[in-house]
């Protein structure tokens, strides 16, 4: 059984196709060329004119940085939003007589306008160029211009988007610079309000805490010690002032109002005042040994109240009643712890302490102490004005240490408060000083504000420089001839081409010897070849003659694209 071989493949002979299919191929070339030569030719030439400039962000060494500069980038960008408005649009294509075929419709106008727009930013590499130098450091390049179809035009168009972008640029910089100072200025009087308001609540604490301010601890805390000394040493000469006046009222006790008057035997003679408190004294010593009848205890009251009237004090007066009340007492007390209950004298004292009881009960609480007449003994006067002058000493010491321990305390509780009042007053003072800065700060860009609308106007200002000024162009810019006739001739080549593989993919015919082996998968006994009759040379010569024909007319439409003006 013989094995199955697969068919040969048929070998390509591209001479064998070209001979065939030459002439389709060229002719769809030819087609191709000559559109692409009336594309490149007869299409309606646009010519673009642009100016370029600079948009740059100097700081000059002797200027502070400036309060309303931006990037160039963002400059660029707020500038083409105030240049590319419809109503500048619509006036600049007025003016230059843009588009009379799209006459009353403004949109498509601007449409048309922004499409044949040219707004790129420059290669750094051109603005190095344009310059002579390195690029400048936040600089920024753009180009700026028009395509139309008039060089003239589109160059007129370009110088007026140009001025356009350097007179919108001032504008914008100058109304960015007042709304700068506007808002600064707004913002300054708000501070301003409120450190006013802050430094009325500051003074207002400082009124309510005048002596307990943190500024004044430490005088404080010295006015306090000072205090506790001088506490200390009035609460001695206090002391000692007592101490006085006990001594002068006891020396003043023992001394008799009246001057000591001697008879002439040299005794001295008892004025009435001394002869009344003789009596009381006396009186009282009977009275602890017999009964209130006993006659000498009559006697002695009927003396006591002459003198008492005598010398207008009363008879027994509560001093000394309480002093013999007090003596008996004692001496009942002693005779207790050496006697036995119901001892006699134990009876006679308890029987004495009854009656000055008695005595001392019926006395009156309040009897004046008044002398007829002015003392007249010289020592009795002296310890009375030494009594006085101690008692009035005393007193003013007294309110001294009143005053002193008032302040002290005073002192004393405003140190307590102070580590409150210091917090509250730091919060206070604190926020005043942040508020201050704010102000001060916020003065600082007002004025630096102020400063750039002047800049404005100086050379050194942040500006639109103009690098290249527009131009009218020699040549369009569109269509690119040379670009479109090459594309031309590629895209001819790749579809004759195409055409030709797809005209041998579909023919099915044989015409050759390999044709019946790729079908047939045997070689032909014998390959008679094709020979040509009279009827074929005819008919060759006529297609010559139509290829000379073809090829002149084809060359003379080039002729007519490329010489012949539109």
């Amino acid at each position: 059984m013989a094995e199955e071989r697969d068919p040969p493949e048929a070998s390509i002979d591209v001479a064998e196709i070209l001979r065939r299919r030459g002439a389709m191929f060229v002719w769809v070339a030819a087609v191709v060329i000559l559109i692409g030569v009336a594309v490149a030719y007869r299409s309606t030439p646009m010519y673009s004119s642009s100016g370029v400039l600079l948009a740059e962000l100097p700081v000059p060494a002797d200027q502070p940085v400036r309060a309303v500069q931006t990037r160039p980038e963002s400059r660029v960008f707020i500038i083409t939003q105030r240049v590319l408005t419809n109503d500048n649009l619509l006036k600049i294509i007025e003016e230059n007589g843009l588009y009379p075929d799209l006459a009353g419709m403004p949109a498509e106008q601007r449409s048309r306008f922004r499409r044949n727009l040219i707004l790129d930013a420059e290669d750094p590499q051109i603005l190095e160029s344009l310059l002579g130098t390195t690029r400048p450091e936040g600089a920024l390049a753009i180009r700026v211009g028009l395509q139309d179809s008039s060089p003239v035009v589109a160059r007129d168009v370009a110088n007026d988007l140009v001025a356009l972008y350097l007179e919108k640029n001032h504008e914008a910089r100058r109304e960015q610079a007042r709304e700068t100072i506007r808002f600064l200025t707004q913002e300054a009087r708000r501070l301003d309000g409120e450190i006013a308001e802050r430094e009325m609540r500051l003074a207002e604490f400082k009124t309510a805490n005048a002596g307990a301010l943190p500024d004044l601890a430490e005088g404080n805390r010295q006015v306090l010690d000072r205090l506790g000394r001088d506490l200390d040493a009035v609460e001695q000469e206090i002391r000692s002032l007592r101490e006085r006046q006990q001594l002068y009222t006891s020396e003043l006790a023992l001394l008799s109002p009246s001057a000591t008057v001697l008879n002439e035997q040299g005794a001295p003679i008892l004025s009435s005042y001394d002869r009344l408190k003789a009596a009381q004294r006396e009186y009282l010593r009977l009275s602890s040994m017999y009964h209130p009848d006993h006659p000498d205890l009559q006697r002695l009251r009927r003396e006591l109240e002459q003198l008492g009237e005598s010398t207008g004090l009363p008879p027994l007066d509560r001093a000394t009643l309480e002093s013999e009340l007090r003596a008996r007492q004692d001496e009942l007390t002693a005779a207790r712890e050496r006697y036995a209950a119901g001892h006699p004298d134990i009876v006679r004292l308890e029987r004495a302490v009854e009656r000055a009881q008695r005595e001392l009960d019926a006395a009156p609480r309040t009897a004046p102490r008044r002398m007829p007449t002015q003392p007249d003994n010289p020592a009795y006067i002296q310890r009375e004005v030494q009594l006085r002058g101690t008692t009035v000493d005393l007193q003013a010491a007294i309110e001294r240490r009143d005053e002193l321990r008032q302040r002290y305390d005073e002192v004393e509780k405003r140190l307590q408060v102070t580590p409150e009042v210091e917090r509250e007053y730091s919060a206070l003072t604190r926020g005043l000083e942040q508020l201050v800065t704010q102000y001060n700060e916020t003065q600082a860009k007002i004025n630096e504000a102020q400063m750039q609308m002047n800049f404005e106007e100086d050379p050194n200002a942040e500006r639109f420089t103009l690098l290249e000024q527009p131009a009218i162009a020699d040549s369009p810019s569109s269509p690119n001839r040379l670009a479109v006739l090459v594309l031309s001739l590629a895209i001819a080549v790749a579809l004759g081409a195409a055409v030709v593989a797809i005209a041998e993919r579909s023919d099915q015919a044989v015409r050759n010897a390999q044709d019946v082996v790729a079908y047939l998968e045997m070689p032909p006994l014998v390959a008679i070849p094709y020979v040509e009759n009279r009827d074929d040379l005819k008919r060759r010569a006529r297609g010559r003659m139509l290829v000379a024909t073809g090829v002149s007319l084809w060359l003379g439409a080039i002729f007519l694209l490329v010489v012949t003006p539109l």
